[in-house]
């Protein structure tokens, strides 16, 4: 592992958690927990504790989540007993929304009044044997939903689904020993494939999750992904408490596959009673490309992170790229991106990338260890950008000879800008950073000013643009630069 850029979380968080990340482990922890995280292949973690925060988190942006078919409209009221296997929208816990009427009656010295409505309410136990399969996967969560809610144990089905070819030994799962929704009563949790479409040499298969509950005597169809061919079958990372706020979460990712690489999209869903609905905890998507998702308390505090694990491939459009693990860690309210780790860079322009991060937040002398690298490292690889190694050593230098004027350690800077101008005369690829480092020492000399220095600079460098195009001709997938962050000060 390099660098660890820290997202803004509290400064109690910044301060605690993270210095105590062991960085060179991180790596081997989140492969080591490849079969760790998934469901039927992992223990349950022991029952976090509930943890005082001091995070101020900022707003939930949920807006991504794709609701399927039978989920986005809330029933309020009584499902029709009728028909017991009917796919309804959420609905809230009686439970849940009894407990919230009680608070909001007795605020205002009025009685409570009851739902008209007992989620809670199971069907009686039978002996019912699942229908043949249906003829089109579209129909399994109906007939899955039939089949529970006239008493059929959820171990029959599952034997049901292997015989109907919903469930190999590649994946799929039922689950019904966690409550979700805080009613007390266990949902039964599914994941299968589309028997249709399913081969097993294939690198993907899709597949669905469902989520089933208890309602007026039946079970309903609580949350379902998307039945789409190119979504693989979910996989479940965690089915309990993450958070440590004595509340079961769900957490699962998704796969999707492009021409060259493939994407696992992440979700960490809970339920809100209010609503009806599972909703987000994370605040924005948790993504990882040509890599996997993993649950482990990294911190040891009785919170579990989520890390996502991305190995992206280099192309003429991405540039060239790095491998990193995202930290996804609980503010108190939402999940956000804590921590990014970046793997020790391969390539010369990623060591840069490093070296400005660390002169981003005044780790200078962390910034100039860098930049020498950036320098005199022969092992770091080159892109296919000409004159790549003339330019990225003397904007090194041009940043040294700043950094050590803002140390106010002059002589050091007058003796890095004497071989910048030296390496780089005009006419040379990095004549205009040795035309920068130029500019800012003579009028620093002049001013003993960082600020006026750094203006008179940004003009020389307004009028060498390559000095910033250069920079920016790594692809998509590497940092952008402004001409302002050329000079800060």
């Amino acid at each position: 592992m390099d660098r660890i850029f820290i997202y803004p979380t509290s400064p109690k968080k910044r301060t605690s958690i993270w210095l105590t990340l062991l960085l060179l482990a991180l790596a081997s922890i989140v492969a080591a927990c490849d079969t760790l995280d998934r469901i039927g292949e992992r223990p349950d973690p022991t029952q976090t504790s509930v943890v005082f925060r001091t995070a101020t988190p900022g707003g939930r942006i949920s807006v991504w989540l794709v609701s399927p078919t039978g989920q986005a409209i809330a029933q309020v009221g009584t499902p029709n007993p009728n028909n017991p296997g009917e796919i309804i929208g959420p609905v809230g816990t009686a439970t849940a929304i009894v407990q919230t009427l009680v608070a909001a009656t007795q605020t205002a010295l009025a009685p409570a009044s009851a739902p008209n409505f007992q989620p809670n309410n199971c069907p009686q136990p039978s002996g019912r044997v699942p229908e043949p399969r249906p003829s089109s996967f579209a129909d399994f969560p109906a007939a899955i939903g039939t089949y529970l809610s006239d008493g059929g144990p959820t171990a029959v089905m599952e034997s049901e689904l292997r015989n109907w070819g919903a469930i190999t030994g590649a994946g799929g799962v039922v689950q019904a020993n966690t409550d979700l929704t805080g009613d007390g009563v266990e949902e039964v949790l599914i994941t299968l494939f589309n028997p249709f479409t399913y081969n097993p040499d294939s690198p993907l298969n899709s597949g669905q999750l469902l989520v089933y509950g208890c309602d007026n005597g039946g079970y309903r169809l609580l949350y379902s992904t998307p039945n789409s061919p190119g979504l693989a079958l979910p996989i479940l990372h965690r089915v309990g408490d993450m958070n440590g706020d004595v509340k079961a979460e769900l957490v699962y990712d998704v796969q999707s596959c492009g021409q060259t690489y493939c994407t696992r999209e992440g979700q960490i869903l809970t339920w809100n009673p209010i609503t009806g609905a599972f909703e987000p905890l994370n605040n924005a998507p948790i993504v990882a490309i040509n890599g996997r998702l993993g649950v482990l308390d990294i911190d040891g505090d009785g919170i579990l992170e989520l890390t996502a694990r991305s190995n992206p491939l280099s192309d003429s459009a991405s540039g060239p790229t790095r491998a990193q693990i995202d930290v996804w860690d609980w503010t108190g309210k939402n999940y956000i991106l804590a921590v990014r780790n970046a793997d020790e860079p391969r390539y010369r322009i990623h060591a840069l990338h490093d070296a400005d991060a660390a002169f981003g937040v005044s780790s200078w002398r962390t910034a100039i260890t860098n930049y020498s690298r950036v320098r005199d490292d022969e092992a770091l690889l080159a892109w296919t950008l000409p004159g790549e190694r003339e330019m990225l050593r003397a904007y090194a230098a041009y940043k040294m000879v700043i950094t050590y004027a803002r140390l106010r350690e002059n002589a050091r800077a007058e003796s890095i800008l004497a071989v910048l101008v030296a390496e780089n005369p005009e006419g040379t690829p990095g004549a205009g950073y040795s035309y920068m480092g130029l500019a800012f020492m003579n009028d620093f000399r002049a001013s003993n000013n960082l600020t006026t220095a750094c203006q008179v600079t940004l003009g020389a460098a307004n009028s060498r643009p390559e000095v910033v195009t250069f920079l920016n001709n790594y692809g998509y997938a590497n940092r952008v630069y402004a001409v302002t962050e050329l000079c800060p000060f």
